[in-house]
């Protein structure tokens, strides 16, 4: 019964310690964080007409609240793009795009004096996962092989893109 006094002491010692661990992390995430989808209505001022709209807090000189379903910053104006009401519709599946080979004539240096020469190499283009919707299909950042000029080739890295399926 003597060893229960002396374990007592490091046992709630190491309850605080977890403690104060777990509840740390929760408490750091609510400063300094935005949210993309205010949940409330926020209040917002435009300096200039065609320019972006500001937020402010409330109460400020020439501010007034948003009003939904325009293009001001507010929870029901931007839908994610995966949700049916988002205009472009849920992904339906993915779909694999295997890697293609590409075939190039690729300009040899030759001496001055001596004909151009042109020699055949080959390369493959990497494969990727493209996300069909039911109004086309989503295609992602992708490497690409670009022919800048004859006998010249470059890699780019290709935006993401929506393609339409003209179904609608």
């Amino acid at each position: 019964m003597g060893y229960t006094c002396d374990m007592r002491t490091p046992v709630v010692a190491l309850g605080l310690v977890l403690a104060i661990g777990a509840l740390t992390p929760a408490a750091a995430q609510t400063t300094g964080l935005s949210t993309p989808n205010p949940q409330t209505p926020v209040f917002v001022v435009r300096p200039n007409p065609s320019g972006p709209f500001v937020v402010v807090p409330p109460g400020t000189f020439g501010s007034r609240e948003t009003i939904p379903f325009t293009d001001e910053p507010h929870a029901l104006n931007n839908p994610h793009p995966m949700l049916p009401n988002a205009g472009l519709g849920y992904a339906v599946r993915q779909i694999w795009m295997p890697p293609q080979p590409v075939t190039m004539q690729v300009y040899v240096p030759t001496p001055e004096g001596v004909p151009a020469r042109y020699q055949t190499m080959f390369a493959q283009v990497p494969g990727f996962y493209a996300t069909e919707t039911p109004t086309g299909v989503w295609l992602p950042e992708r490497w690409v092989l670009d022919r800048v000029n004859v006998g010249l080739y470059q890699w780019r890295v290709a935006p993401m893109q929506f393609v339409p399926n003209g179904s609608q």
